[in-house]
């Protein structure tokens, strides 16, 4: 079960994410994200690779956000 502000969260970065353009995508990957992105090739996702760069760098954001301590720790 998800919790209403992790969802908020999760909306926010989708929406962040949705609105830059293919160059800021690409670049705002990490390096590991960027391997994964460079070894696409189409057979396993029903999309481009700029759709595919999209949803990994918004798992990034989302475990990036999920990773940061709240404000009691």
């Amino acid at each position: 079960m998800s919790h209403p502000v992790n969802d908020m969260i999760a909306d926010d970065i989708r929406m962040t994410v949705d609105a830059m353009d293919d160059k800021d995508v690409v670049m705002a990957l990490s390096g590991a994200n960027i391997t994964k992105v460079a070894k696409f090739d189409g057979s396993t996702h029903n999309c481009n690779i700029i759709d595919f760069a999209r949803d990994i760098l918004i798992d990034q954001l989302f475990d990036d956000a999920m990773s940061m301590p709240g404000p009691h720790g």
